[in-house]
């Protein structure tokens, strides 16, 4: 059994094929892949509309022959092909924009046939051969999409930025879609997508020939810098070169000096290092002398701090006796005191109860008091030295002993301040 094949090549989209010029006494069958499909036509009507499938007898054969010559079999039979996947389409167009420039490119348009719509393809064979090209649909779209579609959206970018936008692809995919539908449903084609694809306008031509040859005045700036930095570093290699040159030609007339004055600076290093050791001897024994000073010093000063913390101390210490004996005597003077008016007060007690407590008396005994008080004084020792009748006479000023401006006190064996000894 022989295969049939409708498409031979790849730009093929649709088949027309009268079954009645299929003449052959062996059978022939079709293999319809799920890109492809077949509508079948019986005497003008459209029949079963088949995918994915193996059609069998398609040339009917030697039974085909008999039913024929016998006159039971259909008077027109035809059968067409159509691949139902999607393709893309290129169509060239031309446009201008609103400034002027004119815009080239294609537009490409990505079709489908829908199995349900495979019938319609026989408005488009009703005026052409019956193999349908992705030429022919071109040149069937074309007019209409560059008019409706194309120069609508190129007409309204007013510079090559917006023809690159995304804006201006948008807008064309929309238009397509609204304006070709009527033309596009009647061939039975569905759009999928629509976009545009131009070519550099000629202001990008012009700057892209502008940056280029900016690059390229740039490199040639780049290389006559190099080149200059080039011709400098000669013109110091030589000049260094040459001051070499004489600086060898004058060591060499001054030779004969320069031994001269070697041996002469052998001599006087000889001596500088002499007087560079006699010179750190030197100040070494006097570091030396200075520690010795600076430690006789140290120690004369930790004795007189010594002597001085031990004078403070033993000067705390006869002032720590000193107030307690002041104390100790004014807490004696004060029993002493109590225990007195104690007395008195039972001594008037006693006049009173028995009847003498008359002016006399209470005058004499504010005497009394009087006097004691005065004996009394501020509480010194030296006030139990003077009677209650007899005023304390006055005594010549005798000057103490004193040392660095500090009263001498008896129990002093040392000056707190200078340390010096007062025994």
């Amino acid at each position: 059994m022989a295969d049939y094949r409708w498409r031979d090549e790849p730009n093929i989209i649709a088949r027309l094929v009268n079954a009645d010029k299929i003449k052959t006494f062996s059978t022939q069958q079709v293999i319809l892949k799920p890109n492809e499909a077949m509508a079948m036509i019986m005497d003008g009507r459209i029949g079963d509309i088949l995918s994915e499938t193996i059609v069998k007898n398609l040339a009917g054969g030697f039974g085909r022959w008999f039913g024929e010559q016998m006159g039971v079999t259909a008077t027109d039979r035809r059968l067409l092909f159509a691949m139902t996947g999607p393709m893309d389409y290129m169509i060239p167009f031309e446009a201008a924009m609103s400034d002027g420039q004119m815009a080239k490119g294609h537009a490409n348009l990505r079709l489908k046939i829908s199995k349900d719509d495979i019938p319609k393809l026989l408005n488009v064979f009703a005026n052409r051969a019956p193999t349908l090209r992705r030429s022919d649909v071109v040149a069937i779209i074309q007019t209409e999409l560059i008019n409706k579609v194309i120069q609508p959206c190129v007409a309204a970018c007013n510079g090559t930025d917006d023809l690159r936008s995304s804006d201006f692809q948008e807008r064309l995919e929309m238009t397509a879609e609204m304006q070709m539908r009527n033309l596009l449903s009647n061939m039975g084609f569905t759009l999928l997508k629509a976009f545009a694809i131009t070519n550099p306008t000629d202001m990008e031509l012009v700057d892209r020939h502008r940056a280029k040859q900016a690059a390229i005045a740039a490199g040639e700036t780049v290389n006559a810098e190099h080149a200059a930095h080039m011709f400098h570093q000669q013109e110091v290699s030589a000049l260094a070169r040459i001051e070499m040159e004489v600086n060898i030609a004058r060591a060499q007339a001054a030779g004969k000096v320069t031994v001269e004055m070697e041996s002469e600076l052998k001599q006087l290093r000889k001596q500088e290092a002499h007087w560079e050791a006699e010179f750190r001897k030197d100040k070494a024994l006097q570091d030396l002398e200075l520690e010795k000073v600076q430690a006789l010093h140290d120690i004369e000063q930790d004795k007189k701090q010594t002597k001085v913390d031990q004078a403070m101390a033993m000067f705390e210490q006869v002032q720590a006796k000193k107030a307690a004996r002041v104390g100790q005597m004014q807490e004696h003077q004060n029993q002493r005191m109590d225990n007195q008016n104690e007395m008195q007060m039972k001594m008037m007690e006693m006049a009173k109860e028995a009847g003498a407590l008359t002016p006399e008396v209470m005058q004499e005994f504010f005497k009394q008091q009087t006097a004691q008080k005065a004996i009394d004084g501020d509480g010194t020792e030296g006030g139990s030295k003077y009677s209650s009748t007899q005023p304390a006479q006055s005594q010549p000023a005798i000057s103490p002993p004193s040392c660095c401006g500090l009263v001498i006190q008896p129990s002093w064996a040392a000056c707190p301040k200078c340390g010096k000894n007062l025994a």
